[in-house]
């Protein structure tokens, strides 16, 4: 930045046309005389004076300027200096994050999501394929997922049901890790299960009988998600990148494993996004503000 000399000023701004013309200065040299020499308020009039040989406008200060006493009032927009399109300035309140400080009150559970949140947005600010996939569906994938919410099913699936099939084979069923709908875009809520991998490395296990007898409970079994163990930050950024992939309908339903299309779905968003998943890289400051 600079500032012009005065003398280049008054050269500037004194080439007059002729007394019946509208005079017209460019932008540049009205936003330097406003900065340099505001007028005061007594002569900001939307008229012209009739100026007498060697008149002049006083400054604030109470210098004279090099500018005749018939030019026109200056008006320049004011600068919003906390304006979001602008660095932040001194003194200037940030934009607000409310789910983030919706889970920084949840305790130990919501500090889980949002360890797992803040993950899934570094991935989506960043440049690599799995941002790409998601970009498929939505240009700007990370400001759709800041904007959705996430609930605690507390009441949800905790136990392991395990069955014994005809050729003797047996089949796990885990509790379910998280839900939400199909297709239904920003602003959406994730439901995580509060006994499922997302927040447990463990669950019981409950067999049941093939006579429809009554179950039995057997020892409690390690539980994942895809190939990461329950618990972990891996299987928790997982399984959110999972459901919003059911939020872009980038993924097809899967409801309840169904012919297993979950682990099919899982399966796919690893294709992607497991490089990414795994990585300990952090990629710098998030540009979530909060």
């Amino acid at each position: 930045m600079y500032s012009a000399p005065r003398s280049i000023l008054a050269v500037a701004v004194v080439f007059i046309s002729g007394l019946t013309e509208t005079v017209s200065f460019a932008q540049g040299i009205n936003f330097i005389r406003h900065a340099a020499d505001p007028l005061p308020v007594s002569k900001t009039v939307s008229s012209r004076v009739p100026c007498t040989n060697n008149s002049r406008t006083t400054t604030a200060a109470g210098g004279d300027a090099d500018v005749p006493c018939d030019a026109p009032p200056v008006s320049v927009p004011s600068l919003n200096p906390c304006n979001p399109a602008t660095l932040p300035q001194i003194g200037c309140t940030p934009a607000t994050d409310p789910v983030h400080e919706n889970l920084a009150a949840m305790g130990k559970p919501g500090q889980k999501i949002l360890r797992a949140r803040d993950r899934v947005l570094e991935i989506l600010q960043s440049e690599n394929a799995c941002s790409a996939w998601f970009r498929q569906k939505d240009p700007n994938p990370a400001a759709a997922f800041q904007t959705l919410g996430f609930a605690i099913d507390r009441h949800g699936e905790e136990v392991i049901h395990v069955s014994k099939g005809a050729a003797s084979e047996y089949f796990f069923r885990d509790p379910y890790v998280a839900k939400v709908g199909q297709d239904i875009g920003a602003f959406s809520t994730i439901t995580l299960n509060a006994g499922g991998a997302f927040f447990r490395a463990l669950a019981t296990t409950v067999a049941v009988s093939k006579e429809g007898g009554l179950s039995t409970f057997e020892k409690p079994r390690l539980i994942n998600v895809g190939p990461y163990p329950g618990d972990s930050l891996d299987a928790r950024t997982l399984a959110l990148l999972h459901e919003f992939g059911h939020v872009l309908n980038l993924l097809p339903q899967d409801f309840d494993n169904e012919d297993g299309r979950s682990m099919q779905n899982t399966v796919e968003v690893l294709r992607f996004c497991r490089a990414e998943v795994e990585s300990k890289v952090r990629r710098g400051t998030l540009a979530v503000r909060r």
